[in-house]
């Protein structure tokens, strides 16, 4: 087994340069196009029932600003990572 961490996002990024080759677009705009453009971070306290308080990180990606209003990744769970959430966001961009 590989001691390599498997990255979800490089998986999505893996794939489009396969299918980027096919194409005629130069390399910069490509790069471009496979870069989110704004990625946000937060952590904010939950008091819960009991009154213990729990903090909750989040975040916010937005793959492409090409047009508005931006559609991005958003995953409720408590296992989520930036990483996965950056790939939901760039795959509904290749949509």
């Amino acid at each position: 087994m590989s001691d390599k961490h498997y990255s979800f996002f490089g998986a999505v990024e893996k794939s489009f340069d396969k299918a980027a080759r096919f194409t005629k677009w130069d390399p910069g705009i490509l790069e471009q196009i496979k870069a989110c453009n704004a990625i946000y971070s937060m952590k904010f306290p939950v008091k819960r029932d009991d009154g213990s308080i729990d903090v909750i990180e989040a975040y916010r990606v937005q793959h492409s600003h090409h047009k508005a209003p931006c559609k991005g990744g958003i995953r409720f769970a408590a296992e989520v990572n930036q990483d996965e959430v950056m790939a939901l966001a760039a795959l509904m961009t290749y949509k």
